[in-house]
């Protein structure tokens, strides 16, 4: 039994969406311009097909929903030579990600007896399918093809168990700056925005090679998961959001018609608007006497305001810039005694 061109089509959709776990409801309507047709039964049948072929790994969560993650062909013909112990071997180092796991727990998670562990992971070592790695001089196992937690960026994060507050916001302030000058028109107007077909915004892949090109960290190897970190502080904070945008066409997202039907996670950031209100800009909104003593019929009043006249005369493109810098010319008050 051979993999059919649907469910090809299907992991090829799942893998563009990097290495995340995405929802079967979230699947269901990536592949809406590829398998138009292609109802909810059929697309479950097609999951469980790609998952005996090991194409990809799924997982349950608490609230019973099923989410996907695309493995690589090759990584999946390889897991085809495995028997079933060893494929579950693998799928427990697969779950520990980058922490890594001991021998001594995949036997007592397996109740596989140690001779068939041992002979079972030195026959996927020398696939290249797992690695055998020794932090802290402890020999720990995880998949061939990612670095363990502790060579990783997340170790740069903490100084003497704190936040290494230097380290984090330059990492944040280049990731917003580099995010913000790629979500808005340049040159135009400041509430302008781009078209809903605008394919310019930064991917998660792109984001980290500008970090890397940027040398901000030069200890170890930044990855994906890394700056991702970086990312959500972004988010929680209200700096930037992550949408589903239509990806950037090239030969392997283009039909034969040429549209492309690829969709990927990018970062849009959001502008910080400056705190204030209509009055802000005129000298009312900063005049000492505007809220208790200027009234129509009193002594300080509108229609002999001795402040409106200096800010009208200033030059007009001086005046345009107040509202977007939140700065008025100094008032001269010794012009405008306070009444006795």
């Amino acid at each position: 039994m051979e993999v059919t061109e649907e469910e090809l089509t299907v992991h090829k959709i799942i893998l563009e969406q990097g290495p995340i776990f995405v929802d079967e409801i979230k699947i269901h309507e990536l592949i809406e311009y590829a398998l138009p047709d292609t109802s909810w039964e059929q697309l479950q049948i097609i999951l469980e097909s790609l998952h005996s072929f090991g194409l990809v790994r799924k997982r349950q969560t608490h609230d019973e929903r099923v989410l996907y993650q695309a493995r690589t062909k090759e990584i999946a013909k390889k897991l085809q030579n495995l028997d079933e112990k060893e494929f579950e071997i693998y799928e427990l180092i697969e779950n520990s990600e980058r922490k890594g796991i001991a021998k001594s727990e995949i036997q007592k998670l397996t109740k596989i007896v140690q001779s068939i562990v041992e002979s079972s992971l030195k026959s996927m070592q020398d696939q290249q399918l797992v690695k055998e790695v020794k932090p802290k001089n402890k020999k720990l196992y995880m998949l061939f093809d990612i670095k363990p937690a502790d060579e990783s960026l997340s170790r740069l994060l903490y100084n003497n168990g704190e936040v290494d507050t230097l380290v984090v916001e330059a990492l944040k302030t280049t990731c917003y700056s580099f995010i913000y000058h790629r979500s808005f028109p340049k040159d135009m107007d400041e509430d302008a925005v781009y078209h809903p077909g605008y394919t310019g915004y930064p991917t998660l892949s792109k984001i980290l090679q500008c970090i890397i090109e940027s040398k901000l960290i030069a200890e170890v190897e930044v990855e994906d998961a890394d700056i991702r970190q970086i990312l959500d502080v972004l988010i929680y904070e209200g700096k930037i959001i992550r949408i589903f945008s239509g990806a950037i066409p090239d030969s392997d997202t283009m039909d034969i018609m040429g549209t492309s039907h690829g969709s990927q996670e990018v970062y849009v950031a959001r502008k910080q608007r400056a705190v204030g209100n209509a009055w802000t800009p005129t000298p009312c909104g900063r005049c000492p006497y505007f809220k208790d003593e200027c009234t129509e019929d009193g002594e300080i009043s509108p229609s002999n305001c001795v402040f409106y006249p200096q800010w009208l005369n200033r030059d007009p493109k001086e005046r345009e810039k107040i509202p977007w810098t939140g700065e008025l010319p100094p008032m001269d008050t010794s012009m405008y005694p306070r009444p006795k």
